[in-house]
């Protein structure tokens, strides 16, 4: 049974390890999914899904990747540093009041969802004597960010005659739900706007999408959760992708208690044997989630071991007394989710679903990122 791979010795008890390959394998894969002449696009946002948006974005830029969306202005401004100047960088939570000059200063391209922050980048576009990019996003059903269908219907060209629109999108709500009738109603209502800017890229499929079929991919999908290969990503189709992050931490103590022992706060788990609990450095202040008290289990050479008691702020509890004697000791390392504990396994458990799991890892976590040099020099 393999072990985990550091490149070196950790100096924190948690480690994130990060493959570059797997993601530059989940990129082209995706890509090839759809028809030629289809771009694909990379959301990158909440520090690209937890696997680092300064690694992730220079590989992906180094494969061919030249759309990257955000969701905030400062998101943005660091992905600038990291990208070449061809890139184009989406800002998709729109742009606000005061903010026209930083957008135009760093070349950024706002996603306008609202009739007043388009008058106020149209009217910044005027006053500047600028044809400045934007794109229009287009409420089809999700009932979040993005012009309503009325509002769309009343926007004359006098309201965008100052900017440059390159790209209309729009944002499915039951995209990872293959049959579910609403995917087709917001299609239609998104491929009835074609007619009206038919200049402009139409982006409608973000990651969940690009596994139904074709006509939702238009000329530009938004691979998000996908780059991950999280299997959350696959909700139908033949699973073709890679998992790019393995979560790890280390056991601190190990502890043997007898029979009718509580562990942990608010004595949840009472020993129904005599036990063994080891204790191990993660918590919920590092995106352990403590929905998995007593819920979650950790995988170690073969052995999948339950958390006993609450997970607490820096600590979690779990219960090796199945372990053959002395498999198991201080400073050994548990997998939370990798190769053996799938990521959307562990947020079924916790209730919740792989983004959030992936978007809550902390900074104490020590990231490792791995690519063919580093795996050349592990074999050698």
């Amino acid at each position: 049974m393999a072990k985990a791979y550091f490149p070196h010795p950790p100096s924190l008890p948690l480690v994130l390890v990060i493959d570059l390959d797997a993601v530059a394998h989940n990129y082209h894969t995706l890509s090839a999914r759809v028809r030629k002449g289809v771009i694909c696009a990379a959301v990158l946002k909440a520090n690209a899904y937890g696997m680092g948006v300064r690694e992730v974005a220079t590989r992906l830029y180094h494969e061919g990747c030249r759309h990257f969306f955000l969701a905030q202005i400062s998101e943005a401004i660091e992905l600038k540093t990291f990208v070449g100047e061809d890139a184009s960088i989406y800002v998709l939570n729109g742009i606000r009041r005061g903010e026209e000059e930083v957008y135009a200063h760093y070349e950024l391209i706002p996603v306008l969802g609202d009739p007043l922050q388009i008058h106020l980048w149209n009217s910044f576009c005027q006053t500047k004597n600028q044809s400045l990019k934007a794109v229009l996003h287009c409420d089809t059903g999700l009932i979040r960010t993005g012009l309503s269908e009325r509002a769309m219907e009343g926007l004359g060209l006098l309201q965008v005659s100052h900017m440059e629109i390159v790209c209309i999108m729009s944002h499915m709500a039951c995209a990872y739900h293959a049959p579910h009738p609403m995917n087709e109603v917001q299609r239609m209502a998104f491929k009835d706007l074609k007619k009206r800017f038919p200049f402009a890229l139409f982006s409608f499929s973000s990651s969940g999408a690009l596994f139904l079929d074709e006509s939702y991919h238009f000329d530009m999908i938004r691979a998000g959760i996908a780059l991950t290969g999280c299997r959350s990503a696959i909700p139908h189709g033949e699973y073709t992708l890679k998992p790019v992050l393995k979560a790890y931490a280390q056991v601190l103590q190990i502890t043997e208690i007898p029979q009718g022992t509580s562990v942990g706060y608010n004595a949840t788990f009472i020993a129904s044997r005599a036990s063994r609990i080891a204790t191990i450095g993660v918590g919920y202040a590092d995106g352990y989630l403590r929905s998995l008290s007593n819920q979650g289990e950790v995988y170690f050479e073969g052995y999948k071991l339950p958390v006993v008691g609450c997970v607490s702020m820096d600590l979690t509890t779990i219960d090796i007394t199945d372990l053959p004697p002395n498999k198991i000791g201080l400073g050994s390392w548990v997998e939370l989710f990798g190769d053996h504990l799938w990521a959307s396994k562990v947020a079924e458990k916790a209730g919740t679903v792989s983004w959030e799991l992936y978007t809550r890892l902390g900074s104490r976590f020590e990231r490792f990122y791995l690519d063919s040099a580093e795996k050349s020099r592990d074999v050698a």
